[in-house]
């Protein structure tokens, strides 16, 4: 999506940030019992069936399959853009935009933007490198092949770094040693393919 010079590119951001699931869900309406579920207005539902999930997790419908965040719960409701439900939002529940006017503010929000997309994507690819190391080490384990002992070393470890990406990915990111540590995995990973 090109950004129009008179929105805020912050922010989508902001507003996942200010407002949970549940505030937006009651705000348009709906009635969020103790167990997180509510009448699904997505399709006709009798019985509750939509969950709105703590933490800002977002929603998904269990009967239509219809999920997502705050943003797009908004924006499915009211049949409008990703960027106009954010907007509605930030009207809602009165969240500050503000819009970049100089060049340097407009600058500084690109590279906020680049570096979480950047940071998003090195989440992604340590997640599915991982993964597959993982899958590799416990293939050796079992088997018993020439990498039996790498499984056992290195099994916890990658499980450790796993968990790490689920609870404190920002911190992962920002750990040079944990970074080159994961770049050495996916060359491992590759080299063990090849193999193969």
């Amino acid at each position: 999506m090109k950004a129009s010079h008179l929105c805020d590119p912050e922010l989508f951001w902001k507003v996942k940030n200010a407002v949970s699931m549940q505030q937006v869900a009651e705000a348009y309406g709906l009635t969020v019992n103790g167990k997180g579920l509510c009448l699904c207005p997505f399709h006709e539902d009798r019985n509750p069936s939509l969950k709105i999930y703590p933490d800002g997790k977002g929603f998904y419908c269990f009967t239509c399959g219809t999920g997502g965040d705050p943003i797009k719960f908004v924006a499915l409701l009211q049949g409008i853009s990703n960027y106009e439900a954010a907007s509605e939002l930030a009207t809602t529940f009165q969240i500050p935009v503000q819009i970049p006017t100089t060049y340097r503010e407009k600058r500084e929000a690109e590279i906020r933007q680049r570096r979480r997309r950047e940071k998003s994507g090195f989440l992604v690819k340590a997640k599915k490198t991982l993964v597959a190391y993982r899958g590799f080490l416990c293939t050796a384990i079992r088997e018993r092949n020439e990498h039996f002992f790498e499984g056992l070393n290195g099994l916890t470890y990658v499980e450790y770094l796993l968990d790490c990406l689920e609870q404190c990915p920002d911190k992962v990111y920002a750990d040079k040693k944990v970074v080159r540590k994961i770049g050495e995995v996916e060359r491992r990973v590759i080299g063990w393919h090849q193999v193969s």
